[in-house]
């Protein structure tokens, strides 16, 4: 039995980035756990506002904004207002960003609100994250209102992350707000890609060493690869594999296939029509690139002028 692969319109169709989130989408779903295990929702409906911000414990640009996202958090909490903070980077490289790490930051009370991890990188996948921090302000209804950068300038305290003080005093006096989209600007999202396997099909060697090759090159040598060996039905279910191998980044397959979750093989089409047991290096370059995008591999967003301000 084997699993087919569905064909879509062109390489990387639906990881675009284009359709990433921003100012007017509707905020997915999410619920991720605290430094202690304990599950947080994300829920709209629950506040005039929610800040959601990914962010880091070792990044320069996140550690030069922190102060003035906690300064927010305080603020706004009797407003309404809920900011979550949530940790998406890949451990594996980057151990200042585990849970341990985040749990004593927590206890040396350099937190305000919730400090979630994203163990899967779904969230980050979800809201289409690239940086951090990258701010997402979400109004009760569910949509995003703002999307970017804390303020105009990490080395500047004394901004105050006022284009997010701006977007949430509009968003509560129910006003249109005036800013909605700044670039995010920090370090990238440390991701993960997972390589899902099946014994019973002898492609898994083939496939890392494809994936490892085509990641260097991107230029991307420094993505955590993670070999996940799937041994029971349940857990095909569990990791949503449709067969061996599967390329997957914060739980989403790269290649969406038109399948059950089982112990099978999968089988790919490559750009010449033939089928095969791998997907074309082409192909998978362009969803990998697509997938792991880096703040400055998008345009960029300036601050518009005030009125009357020449540019």
């Amino acid at each position: 039995m084997t699993a087919r692969a569905t064909p879509e319109p062109s390489p990387g169709a639906g990881l675009v980035a284009g359709e990433r989130l921003t100012a007017g989408d509707a905020a997915p779903p999410v619920e991720l756990p605290d430094t202690e295990g304990r599950q947080v929702q994300l829920d709209p409906r629950a506040h005039t506002a929610s800040v959601v911000v990914f962010t880091a414990n070792g990044c320069p640009f996140a550690l030069a904004w922190h102060d003035r996202v906690q300064a927010v958090a305080r603020d706004f909490a009797g407003r309404d207002v809920v900011v979550l903070q949530i940790v998406s980077n890949d451990q594996t490289s980057h151990p200042e960003d585990s849970v341990e790490a985040m749990r004593r930051r927590v206890a040396n009370g350099e937190l305000a609100g919730p400090f979630l991890h994203d163990p899967d990188q779904q969230a980050a996948r979800a809201f289409g994250a690239t940086a951090t921090p990258e701010i997402f302000v979400i109004d009760r209804n569910g949509v995003v209102r703002y999307h970017g950068a804390p303020d105009g300038d990490h080395d500047d305290p004394s901004r105050h992350a006022d284009w997010l003080r701006a977007a949430l005093e509009d968003i509560l006096a129910g006003r249109p707000v005036a800013l909605p989209v700044t670039s995010p600007v920090g370090c990238s999202i440390k991701w993960r890609v997972n390589l899902l396997w099946w014994d019973g099909c002898p492609s898994h060697e083939r496939a890392h060493e494809l994936l490892r090759t085509t990641l260097a090159g991107l230029g991307r040598a420094e993505v955590a690869v993670a070999a996940v060996q799937v041994t029971t039905p349940d857990e095909a279910r569990r990791f949503g594999f449709p067969g061996s191998p599967t390329f997957q980044v914060g739980r989403q397959d790269l290649f969406p296939a038109d399948a059950a979750p089982a112990l099978t093989c999968r089988v790919y089409q490559r750009a010449d029509g033939r089928s095969s047991p791998l997907p074309d290096a082409d192909d998978l370059a362009a969803r990998l690139h697509a997938a792991l995008l880096r703040p400055w591999d998008l345009p960029h967003r300036v601050d518009p002028p005030k009125p009357g301000q020449t540019t």
